[in-house]
This record gives structure tokens, sequence and C-alpha cells, in this order.
């Protein structure tokens, strides 16, 4: 079995009655996947992202971590993750709804770089 349909089996079985995952599409050092569920009407909803990309990592031998999420008009998150060694930056969707005014916007942050000495 491939480490994605591992990966994806472990998750549902932790996280299956809160969280559930399918993934978009695959391409080379690219994984795009919808998470929906309970868990998208909850706080913490990137923990659910960050376990999938461990989970991942430790089937691959290599960390994984998640490069960008998004929320869709339907509740769901679009994920995006790669490796972390190749992450320049993360994207982080905000969204604040306040007596029915949405403040939808996107952060962008630097990844950290190793010290050089």
């Amino acid at each position: 079995m491939d480490c994605l349909k591992e990966t994806i089996e472990k998750f549902r079985t932790v996280f299956g009655t809160e969280a559930l995952v399918d993934i978009l599409q695959t391409e080379q050092g690219v994984i795009t996947a919808r998470f929906h569920g309970n868990m998208c009407y909850t706080c913490g909803t990137i923990d659910y992202f960050e376990d999938f990309a461990s989970m991942y990592s430790e089937c691959v031998g290599e960390e994984w971590t998640v490069e960008s999420y998004q929320q869709n008009p339907d509740g769901s998150y679009t994920v995006i993750f790669k490796p972390k060694r190749e992450l320049k930056t993360r994207k982080r969707h905000i969204k604040i709804v306040i007596d029915g005014a949405e403040i939808d916007y996107i952060v962008e942050i630097p990844t950290a770089k190793p010290n050089n000495f």
C-alpha cells in the first residue's frame, strides 16, 4: 500500500468521527486535499491538517507540512501539503464573521531559515 492511502486510512481511524479527508490532486512534491466534517466548526482546525502531514511524514520518511489552506464556501477546507524543505512561505487563511460582517484575508508567513553559524 502506498503512503498516501496508508495515511488516509490511519487518519480516518483516528479522526473519522470529527474530520474526513479526500485527496483532490497529487503532483510531484505537492498534495492537495479537502478536509470536511465536524472539525470545520471548531477552533484548532489546523491541528487536523498538521496531524495529517505528520502521519504522512512518518510513512514517507521526510517531513511534510501545510503550505497553505483556505476555507471553502461550504465550510470545508482545501489544504496544500509540501515537503518542509521546499517551503519558502506558509499561507494562512483568516476568516472572521462578526455581526454578519465577514473579514476574509490570507496571511503569508516566511519559513524560518537555519542559522548560518
